[in-house]
């Protein structure tokens, strides 16, 4: 699905980057050189490709070292490919820069916040944090590989902790056509009549008489009826048409004058010949017809006709463009490791092993993966607004018996809730899956036609497991979803087409950061982490329904 950045800055991104990486590989292969000069040129130069302005900020500070952060960037591109089988969006680069430039003195001086103080160097004390550019290369690295496949990006202040998230929606501006005042314009309720001139009504013949009375008015209750106690409107002289069984059977007879004109015309259903007769008011829109013979009352016939706006512009529909926005606030996590002087030379000394940076290194899986399950509790949750049920002992009997063919018959239940899911979201079907163990294993069974897989090796947390149809990317997870031989769980996402839109939106104020602690009297060395950042539900409620659920039953 492609990707719409609606955001200037975020666009900026996307641009600096495929320049950055076209520039970085030619011929296949990848050229530290030629990656550095294009980075030097769109420095000193104008190039017509910028470089982001917080970038620009973490490559002044890294100085000679700024080849560090291009290196850091261009890896973590390849490893978001590796990992999600497709080129990383350009929100997730953009918080990885956001979060390198969160590590820098001038974010820190600007925003008072706690690195200024931790990263300066004097001849009274060292800097407790490196003065090269590490850190900034840590915080790109680990945004791009522990991003979220599905989730979207949006960079919050450091200063305020605060991410603003705007909808963009657009309204009617008079009750008018199919719509009333303030009635939403956007996804599935687009399209009833609006903009049109066209005003259409339904009426059912008189019984005996063969009658048609009606009037066309300002509201349409639907496409085919008017609201016969609507605001009345002048119309178009000359242009009424009268259709029966959807066929043209009598039109407006007179082209000039006003008030009532004649309406004409002859049909012929079923080998009797009806003529259509009688008047339009084109200054009020009340229609009087007969049938001779008189028409069954189970045929209805449909009078249209077309507003004349010359004769009253006040009329004329209006559409508001309405931005609503949302607040989303950073929090802080944190955690602690600390190890005496024995217990790292011992390890150390026997075992070959850093107590201190195995315990750093646990604690940055424990973020990511935290977070991860997070977002999917969450999913999981909002899932309950569009559910299905995949009977795998009935797909049996329209399949092969095998369990690879069984399977091809899901994409019926996935066909359902992601068109669900693109009309309650007016944005976006399913665009990932998670999938347990036991639906993992029969995937990995079909054929490639219907499942190709990634190549990655299985692991004991999330991963990318293959794609589906050609169309769903495919996890395993070990958490969250039910599991057992005979049942399963499929959450169903939808990843938006831009930042705003996506039901779950993450952001980070500041970057994961590990903090030495000083060293005390027990010589108990240890180390901090600290990171800010939010994990929402978008508040946003149509744009949150982006989850569904798939309950696999009767598997044995």
């Amino acid at each position: 699905m492609s990707q719409e950045y609606f955001k200037r800055n975020t666009a900026a991104v996307a641009d600096y980057v495929n320049a950055l990486k076209e520039n970085a590989c030619k011929s296949g292969t990848f050229d530290s050189a030629s990656a550095q000069d294009f980075v030097s040129q769109t420095i000193n130069q104008d190039t017509g490709v910028k470089v982001p302005e917080e970038l620009q900020m973490v490559y002044d500070d890294a100085g000679k070292k700024s080849p560090q952060i291009v290196k850091a960037i261009l890896d973590g591109l390849n490893s978001y490919k590796y990992e999600h089988g497709v080129d990383a969006p350009a929100d997730v680069v953009e918080q990885a820069i956001h979060a390198a430039y969160s590590t820098t003195p001038i974010a820190g001086e600007k925003y008072h916040s706690f690195d200024s103080a931790l990263a300066t160097a004097s001849s009274n004390h060292a800097a407790n944090l490196s003065l090269q550019p590490n850190r900034a290369v840590v915080a790109i690295l680990t945004t791009l590989t522990e991003a979220i496949p599905f989730a979207h990006y949006l960079p919050a202040d450091i200063a305020s902790n605060e991410a603003r998230l705007a909808i963009l929606s657009h309204v009617a501006g008079s009750t008018y056509g199919g719509y009333n005042q303030n009635d939403l314009l956007d996804g599935v309720a687009s399209g009833e009549p609006y903009i049109s001139s066209s005003r259409v009504h339904t009426a059912a013949p008189q019984a005996s008489t063969g009658k048609v009375d009606g009037k066309l008015t300002q509201k349409q209750t639907d496409g085919d009826h008017c609201d016969q106690s609507g605001t009345a409107v002048k119309l178009l002289r000359g242009r009424t048409i009268v259709y029966i069984n959807g066929r043209i059977a009598a039109k407006e007879v007179d082209s000039t004058g006003s008030g009532t004109s004649t309406v004409s015309g002859k049909i012929n259903i079923s080998g009797t010949d009806y003529a259509i007769g009688g008047t339009i008011n084109t200054d009020t829109g009340e229609f009087n017809l007969t049938t001779t013979p008189a028409l069954p009352t189970t045929v209805p016939v449909v009078v249209e006709g077309f507003i004349d706006y010359e004769r009253d512009p006040s009329i004329t529909p209006s559409v508001i463009s309405a931005v609503e926005t949302f607040s989303l606030f950073a929090k802080p996590w944190r955690a602690i490791t600390r190890q005496t002087i024995d217990s790292r030379t011992q390890m150390s000394n026997e075992l070959g092993l850093d107590p201190y940076s195995e315990s750093v290194i646990a604690i940055q899986a424990q973020f990511a993966n935290e977070r991860h399950y997070d977002v999917l509790r969450k999913g999981l949750r909002l899932a309950q607004n569009n559910t299905a049920k995949f009977d795998y002992a009935a797909a049996r009997q329209h399949q092969d018996s095998s369990r690879a063919e069984v399977w091809r018959d899901l994409a019926y239940q996935l066909g359902l809730v992601s068109q669900k899911m693109a009309e309650d979201t007016m944005n976006h079907g399913v665009t990932h899956l998670y999938v347990t163990k036991t639906v993992a294993a029969q995937f990995l069974g079909m054929s490639s036609q219907y499942f190709q897989a990634s190549g990655i090796a299985p692991r004991p947390g999330i991963y990318r497991l293959g794609r589906l149809f050609g169309q769903y990317d495919v996890y395993y997870t070990p958490k969250i979803l039910k599991d057992t031989p005979q049942a399963a769980q499929i959450l169903c996402v939808g990843r938006a087409t831009d930042v705003t839109r996506n039901p779950i939106v993450l952001g980070d104020a500041v970057a994961p950061t590990v903090m030495p602690l000083a060293v005390g009297n027990d010589l108990r060395q240890g180390a901090g982490f600290y990171a800010r950042n939010f994990t929402s539900v978008n508040p946003h409620d149509p744009s949150a329904r982006g989850f569904a659920l798939i309950d696999v039953t009767n598997m044995e």
